[in-house]
């Protein structure tokens, strides 16, 4: 029997892909598989093509992009694009009948949690007899977190490395607001503040780099501390396009560089950047009651 192939395919924001990226090189390891497939969805959730994250893959891993374009096919029509009507029906079509073929060849893996389900998994992957092994997942699902074989968008890591160079030792801070509910229940804007005031009393010249989806509470500290607080955001970003992930891709890896790094609770963003970069990561969090 040929060889299997393990066909990942990564969901949600781009800290939810790799997770499930690197659970699918782990899983692929442990089974003795050598050949991946990654069908990388160009959707509203995380708007571009794997070139704008990745640079390089580990040997044996193949990437696809699946552009599929998010106007509706009666917009696209209206707008008088023919042609992208019938790209996004044919690269469709060849989707969800990839998507039929190997309807007996995919595998949950959203749901798993424990070491019990992660070598479940396993043991059904090594017991399986088709060709392919189909994962669609947004999460961890299998082994700890390794980017290590994975280099990122040269561009991006080059432009990282000199502001790193030019910043010199600096600490970090994720401040995720808009729709990560947990986040903003179990890590308060106040705790942010309260740390700032905390690092710069001990060392009033620290320099203290500020990723977050709010643009208010972002110009408020650079309005109250001028001469510490640093961002390198100029305006609203969008994850729809591949400008807006290549930026968050930018500030993940600030992130990744920092001494230490103050994150949010329940933010993917924040564990991959501490997964990247090893560095000291405290989640700010109210202490629990009970």
């Amino acid at each position: 029997m040929d060889k299997k192939i393990l066909v990942i395919e990564p969901r949600g924001g781009l800290g939810n892909r790799l997770l499930a990226i690197s659970s699918a090189f782990n899983l692929a390891k442990d089974c003795g598989i050598d050949q991946i497939s990654m069908l990388w969805n160009n959707i509203n959730e995380c708007g571009c093509n794997y070139e704008d994250v990745f640079y390089w893959l580990p040997e044996g891993c193949k990437a696809i992009n699946l552009i599929f374009i998010n106007d509706s096919y009666k917009a696209m029509f209206l707008k008088g694009k023919i042609i992208s009507c019938i790209r996004k029906a044919i690269q469709r079509g060849k989707y969800k009948m990839f998507k039929l073929k190997t309807k007996a060849d995919q595998f949950e893996a959203n749901t798993i949690k424990t070491t019990a389900q992660q070598q479940e998994l396993k043991d059904k992957v090594l017991s399986h007899k088709g060709k392919y092994v189909f994962i669609e997942s947004y999460n961890k699902f299998y082994g700890d977190v390794d980017l290590s074989k994975i280099e990122f968008n040269k561009e991006i890591t080059e432009k990282v490395a000199a502001f790193k160079e030019k910043m010199g030792e600096y600490d970090a801070m994720h401040i995720r607001r808009t729709d990560n509910v947990e986040a903003i229940k179990n890590s308060p804007t106040e705790l942010f503040y309260d740390k700032i005031s905390q690092l710069l009393k001990d060392s009033p010249k620290a320099k203290i780099y500020i990723a977050t989806d709010d643009s208010g509470i972002l110009e408020d500290l650079k309005n109250r501390y001028p001469d510490n607080i640093v961002s390198e955001a100029t305006g609203a970003v969008s994850r729809r396009n591949a400008e807006g992930i290549r930026f968050a891709l930018y500030e993940m890896l600030i992130l990744a560089g920092a001494k230490t790094l103050y994150a949010s609770f329940f933010s993917t963003f924040s564990q991959i950047a501490n997964c990247i970069g090893g560095n000291d990561m405290v989640v700010l969090k109210v202490e629990s009651k009970e």
